[in-house]
């Protein structure tokens, strides 16, 4: 795909230190320079890189308060008190909440991962974000009462709900939070709160889904099996919360995408062959698994996705799947309206003087407005935020570029806000109507301080800047160690500057350096003049044994000009 006015930044090399990771690694130097490029610079840390190992997974107990929560489940299961488990309706959340429920009610004691009828006793709630909003409900805290329960797993959710965390502790619930969003300064107090974000570093790249994995890791070290036959639930969540590939994520991931195909789980398999899927990629997981997973918690009830993931009967399964697909299919019709009324709303406000496109609606879904501000994010290379109205207060997600964090914009605006959460790259929010301009106002300005116009151009990162000649076999061969590739871990670009075009009647299109290199291209190239030279970033890959090159952007070479 070529861009318009798109901005090249070409990463510093330091060869020395490239060859010297190489060497000790034994591999090509220019994939130490991609490993440098990725903050891996030691020798032990790089091996774990390019071949992820389950059992190289960091110490779970590093995590805060991690010991604390193990310490109070393990008191619950003892005493047979019951536990209820509360989370968010995104795909993060559910699959946290089906891990977390699996691993307690095989724990019947201590270091045994079978399922036994005697195994804790646990209940499952999950968010219903169009009646109760974002996060446990206050609402709920009576029942829980009713019930009995002593303590309660926040998942996905929890972190900065100080007041109903403390009116449960009034009540003698205590609460354990699994949760990797962004405390704010008021946030919550509860017995244990598991969450990276206010630690030292350890599992920073974790999502909930991760959390919950790190938990069974804890509970159970001496079952390495039984730990990875939560691994199909960890990979669905992370890539479906597009949290970064690096640290224990990519060893996760890596370790897990087989087991999507191969999964136990009925629900999970025939999902897999409604949605035909082929290879366990993180691309086809993420444009056919999760849409449909996350259909049904977008328009309310997130519960047939947490009985597909642990439901034992097939039967009963695919039921479930057909659920989930006519949740996707009304999903994707409500999109389409509402995404045709933002793009209008946005070209009625000028937006290219706004560095933060703010729209919002009355009659707008509000499980929807996380999709949106993904689409006008992407369409307009700005953050954006949409925002579903009633007839007073509005509901709202927002989604940011890796440049922008978007969490410490809606921190400066608080004041303005009744509640925001979420990570730097996606919020959410809620606000008065007779606020909006005001939060429009305040959130562009700090937009404007904190970036500068140069900022809002869209840019491709790149990794290395080679000649024609070192784009070899056995270079392209290497970079499949780099895979799964997501976010923290692009799929390495690479400049070529200086090429020729070549093309044949049928419409292929060659590069050459006009010497002894002409490698075969795909897409990015059609309208091109052959007479031209051209500067190139492409992304190389092996098709039936042939280098490859995807061309990401193009343009005349300076170079070649003055010749």
């Amino acid at each position: 795909m070529r861009f318009a006015n798109v901005a090249w930044d070409v990463l510093p090399s330091d060869p020395e230190r490239a060859a010297m990771l190489a060497k000790a690694c034994g591999v090509d130097p220019l994939i130490g320079q991609l490993l440098l490029n990725r903050g891996v610079s030691h020798p032990t840390e790089a091996r774990h890189f390019l071949a992820p190992d389950f059992q190289a997974l960091d110490d779970p107990l590093k995590l805060p308060e991690m010991a604390k929560a193990v310490a109070r489940i393990r008191k619950a299961i003892k005493t047979t008190q019951p536990i209820l488990v509360f989370g968010d309706a995104d795909v993060d959340g559910v699959t946290a909440s089906a891990l977390v429920y699996e691993l307690l009610t095989t724990l019947a004691r201590p270091g045994k991962s079978e399922r036994r009828a005697g195994g804790a006793k646990v209940i499952v709630r999950l968010s219903n974000r169009l009646e109760d909003g974002y996060g446990f409900p206050r609402a709920l805290i009576r029942p829980l009462i009713r019930l009995g329960i002593r303590l309660l797993i926040l998942v996905d959710c929890g972190t900065n709900q100080p007041e109903e965390i403390e009116a449960l502790a009034r009540h003698g619930i205590e609460t354990i939070v699994l949760d990797h969003h962004v405390p704010t300064p008021q946030a919550a107090r509860p017995f244990a709160l598991v969450n990276p974000a206010q630690g030292s570093g350890a599992g920073h790249e974790l999502c909930s889904v991760g959390l919950a994995l790190k938990l069974a890791q804890a509970m159970c070290p001496d079952d390495e099996a039984g730990v990875m036959r939560y691994l199909d639930l960890t990979v669905l969540g992370t890539l479906a919360d597009h949290a970064p590939l690096i640290g224990d994520n990519r060893i996760l991931v890596a370790s897990g995408l087989a087991r999507i195909l191969q999964t136990p789980r009925p629900g999970l398999k025939q999902l897999c062959e409604a949605v035909a899927m082929t290879k366990p990629t993180p691309q086809q997981i993420l444009q056919r698994l999760v849409p449909r997973l996350n259909a049904a918690g977008r328009l309310g009830n997130p519960r047939p996705v947490w009985r597909l993931l642990v439901e034992p009967s097939a039967q009963i399964a695919d039921r479930l799947v057909d659920v989930l697909g006519e949740a996707h299919a009304k999903t994707k019709a409500l999109h389409r309206r509402i995404q045709a009324e933002a793009h209008e709303q946005v070209n009625r406000i000028h937006f290219k003087d706004q560095y933060v496109v703010v729209v919002g609606q009355r009659g707008w879904h509000p499980g929807l407005m996380g999709p949106l501000a993904s689409q006008l994010l992407e369409r307009y290379a700005r953050p954006a935020i949409a925002i579903a109205w009633d007839e007073r207060i509005g509901v709202g997600s927002g989604r940011s570029t890796s440049v922008f964090n978007l969490f410490e914009a809606l921190r400066a605006c608080e004041g303005v806000l009744l509640r925001y959460g979420g990570h730097p790259q996606a919020c959410g929010l809620t606000l008065k109507l007779a606020n909006l301009e005001t939060f429009r106002e305040q959130i562009n300005r700090h937009a404007h301080a904190a970036l500068g116009r140069h900022r809002l151009v869209p840019r491709l990162t790149i990794d290395l800047e080679l000649t024609l000649r070192e784009v070899t076999t056995s270079f392209v061969s290497a970079l499949e160690h780099f895979k799964p590739f997501g976010p923290g871990n692009p799929r390495p670009l690479i400049l070529l500057r200086r090429l020729a075009l070549e093309r044949n009647p049928a419409g292929a299109t060659w590069v050459t350096d006009g010497r002894t290199t002409r490698l075969r291209t795909r897409g990015g190239l059609a309208g091109l003049l052959s007479a031209e030279r051209y500067d190139v970033v492409t992304s190389p890959a092996l098709v039936e044994g042939r280098v490859v090159l995807s061309i990401c952007d193009a343009r005349i070479s300076s170079a070649a000009q003055n010749l």
